[in-house]
């Protein structure tokens, strides 16, 4: 028997304009490639913790998450990213805490676009 644990998965991207549509492909792209990339259905998910930088405000990643097939009942929190001098613009990043399985070695974390920068230690950012 295979004990359940939570476990963390991390992911971020930017877009290149603060606008719904940008922000809205952004979260798609990143949650698509999350969830095809771990073996974890929304009703494993425990909650899931955005922030975005403080140039982003046109609309919610957690509002796009919302209307993901069988994300209804995920708890969702959007908060605002550290302001940091230098630091990566116009970046969306995701904390995502599931019920597994699988070791925390086997998460997928995703680092799409201009965010690549931020985990290139990571051999799994692969985007």
């Amino acid at each position: 028997m295979v004990d359940w644990k939570v476990r963390a998965i991390r992911g971020a991207t930017t877009v290149s304009e603060n606008s719904s549509e940008a922000i809205r492909d952004a979260v798609c792209e990143l949650l698509d490639v999350i969830e095809a990339n771990n073996a974890c259905p929304p009703e494993d998910i425990v909650s899931v913790t955005f922030s975005v930088t403080p140039d982003l405000d046109a609309i919610f990643p957690a509002a796009i998450a919302r209307q993901r097939p069988r994300w209804e009942n995920v708890p969702l929190l959007d908060v605002q990213q550290m302001c940091v001098k230098g630091s990566l613009e116009r970046c969306i990043r995701v904390l995502i805490h599931v019920n597994s399985q699988s070791p925390q070695s086997e998460m997928y974390h995703a680092y799409l676009r201009q965010a690549r920068s931020l985990r290139p230690d990571w051999h799994l950012a692969r985007f």
